[in-house]
């Protein structure tokens, strides 16, 4: 994909551009079919949302960071752009059980079991690596500590853009004349 001395850049393959909700969504299904259920799986940062009772999981994408130059292919009438990126997905692991699931994303997100699940989305994401799970001090409502682990989960996400295009369909030619000699020759 990257464009380089004598290498032109490769074609795009975007079929569609995911949005935030998408990402969650397909995020969140993966950790559905890999947990035991009961876990319930919700997106972070939400305002005036109380937390879900343990053992529950928030996600939230803390980074976004371009991998190549941009790819691009033509339509009759526009231009698509893609361009691959690396998000970060942070999860907060909460409840008796958050070390053990941290232990179980981590082994499994780099699996091919994850790419194959990724696979068969409308749009391109990909699992790349994993961080190493942590345990963080969390308190709750009550000051009372509450087991908490989070884990980084790193996958490259292919953004299309479809930008409109004006292409040069038929050309005229006109032929002119011109009263020139030649130079004498020496």
């Amino acid at each position: 994909m990257v464009e380089g001395s004598g290498n032109a850049a490769e074609q795009s393959g975007c079929v569609a551009t995911p949005d935030d909700g998408q990402i969650y969504g397909a995020v969140r299904n993966w950790l559905l079919s890999v947990l035991p259920a009961g876990v319930q799986v919700v997106q972070g940062q939400q305002n005036r949302v109380a937390p879900p009772p343990a053992p529950f999981i928030t996600m939230t994408v803390t980074e976004r960071t371009r991998l190549a130059t941009n790819g691009w292919s033509y339509t009759a009438t526009t231009r698509e752009v893609s361009e691959p990126a690396r998000l970060t997905m942070q999860l907060d692991l909460f409840g008796p059980a958050a070390g053990a699931y941290a232990q179980t994303l981590t082994a499994l997100w780099q699996d091919p079991q994850a790419a194959l699940f990724f696979a068969g989305l409308p749009f391109q994401l990909a699992p790349l690596d994993v961080g190493p799970p942590g345990q963080s001090g969390f308190r709750d409502g009550e000051h009372q500590y509450e087991e908490n682990w989070t884990v980084a989960l790193h996958m490259q996400v292919t953004f299309c853009l479809s930008m409109a295009q004006d292409f040069a369909i038929t050309l005229s030619v006109n032929a002119l004349s011109a009263d020139v000699t030649d130079p004498p020759e020496e």
